[in-house]
C-alpha cells in the first residue's frame, strides 16, 4: 500500500533539509568573510610598511636639507659666509638675497615629504631673512659697504635676541620626534 503523503509532510522534509543547508552556508560565508576581510587588513598592513619602509628615508633626507637649508640662510652664517671686501652694500645685497632664493629653488621639492606646517615655517623664515636684509641695508648710508652691512645685520640680528632660522631648525626637530 502506499501512504498517502500530505502536504504538510513534503513542507515538513524540505524545512528538515533546507534550514540546516542555510545554517551550514550561513556559517561558512561568515567565516569565509571574516577571514578575507583580516587577509586584507594584513594585505593593507604590509603594503603600508613597505611603503614606510621606502619614504621614511626620503622624509628623512628632506628634513636634513631643510635644516641645511635653514643653516646657511641663517643671518649669521649668509653674513661670514659671504663676505667680500671689495663688495659694496648694494652688491652684497644682491648675492645674499639671489642665494637665499637660489637655494630656497633647489630645496622647493622637500615640501612634499614634511608638514604643511613645516614647510610654512620654512618660507616664513625665508621670507624674514630677505626682509631683514632689506631693512639693514636701507638704514645704511648710501656708498656703504658690504662689511657695513654685514655688521648691521648681525646687530639686528642680536637685538631682536632671536634667530628665525634657530626657531624653524627646532620647529623640525620636534617634528621628527614626532613621527619617529
Amino acid at each position: 500500500m502506499i501512504a498517502e503523503i500530505s502536504a504538510f509532510d513534503v513542507v515538513l522534509n524540505v524545512i528538515q533539509f533546507v534550514v540546516p543547508s542555510l545554517v551550514v552556508f550561513g556559517v561558512t560565508y561568515t567565516m569565509l568573510h571574516k577571514m578575507l576581510e583580516e587577509n586584507l587588513k594584513y594585505k593593507e598592513m604590509e603594503i603600508r610598511k613597505q611603503k614606510n619602509e621606502l619614504i621614511t628615508p626620503v622624509k628623512l633626507q628632506a628634513y636634513e636639507r631643510l635644516t641645511l637649508f635653514l643653516e646657511r640662510i641663517a643671518p649669521e652664517n649668509i653674513v661670514l659666509r659671504m663676505a667680500a671686501k671689495n663688495m659694496s652694500a648694494t652688491q652684497f645685497k644682491v648675492e645674499m638675497q639671489n642665494t637665499i632664493s637660489e637655494e630656497y629653488s633647489h630645496n622647493v621639492s622637500q615640501q612634499i615629504y614634511v608638514s604643511n606646517q613645516a614647510w610654512s615655517l620654512v618660507k616664513a623664515v625665508k621670507e624674514q631673512v630677505i626682509q631683514m636684509i632689506e631693512v639693514c641695508y636701507k638704514d645704511l648710508p648710501e656708498n656703504a659697504s658690504a662689511a657695513e652691512l654685514g655688521k648691521a645685520i648681525l646687530n639686528e640680528l642680536m637685538e631682536k635676541k632671536g634667530n628665525p632660522s634657530r626657531t624653524a631648525i627646532d620647529f623640525l626637530k620636534k617634528e621628527i620626534d614626532l613621527i619617529f
